[in-house]
């Protein structure tokens, strides 16, 4: 079986979707969010937010890894943080994983960066025990998450605030 790791291009962007609605699915998520035009205007616009690489087997993409650059303030220097990283139920078990998350390493020190940040699930023991093979430190912390109403309630604070010294200071 003939394997390779590459970056995506936009004309991925739908099987990119694909694979995001699929690991949801395997995490038990919510419905499909991703789709072809979300993943071309956020991952391959002007501005890009993130970078994908994909895992072909037999020229198929079986598998992707979505990342962007960070800044570890412990250690004072450039990081990437994998946002996510999946290979198809039927793909698993021949070292693709381990491939991509290998060549997710690569781009990372090519960046500059000097540590590698993810989040996994504490029940997902089988991901916990593939990245301590890779040599992973499984740290007792938690990634906790701001969205929708409570996002925008927080944020709202922050205007009136700035509303506020402007009235004060203009």
């Amino acid at each position: 079986m003939e394997q390779r790791i590459r970056p995506a291009t936009a004309a991925d962007a739908a099987r990119i979707a694909e694979l995001a609605n699929g690991l949801s699915a395997h995490e038990g998520l919510g419905p499909d969010v991703y789709n072809e035009g979300t993943v071309r205007r956020d991952g391959f616009g002007p501005d890009p937010a993130y970078s994908v690489l994909l895992a072909e087997a037999d020229g198929e993409i079986v598998g992707y890894a979505l990342f962007l650059n960070g800044y570890d303030t412990d250690i004072a220097a450039r990081s990437v943080t994998l946002e996510d990283i999946f290979v198809t139920d039927t793909a698993r078990g021949r070292g693709i994983g381990r491939r991509l998350f290998a060549a997710v390493a690569h781009a990372a020190v090519e960046r500059g960066a000097h540590s590698l940040w993810w989040g996994v699930r504490s029940s997902n023991r089988a991901a916990r025990r593939f990245y301590a093979r890779l040599g992973a430190r499984d740290e007792d912390a938690r990634i906790l998450q701001l969205d929708g109403e409570a996002l925008t309630r927080l944020a709202a604070e922050a205007a009136e605030d700035q509303n506020s010294r402007s009235k004060t200071t203009g």
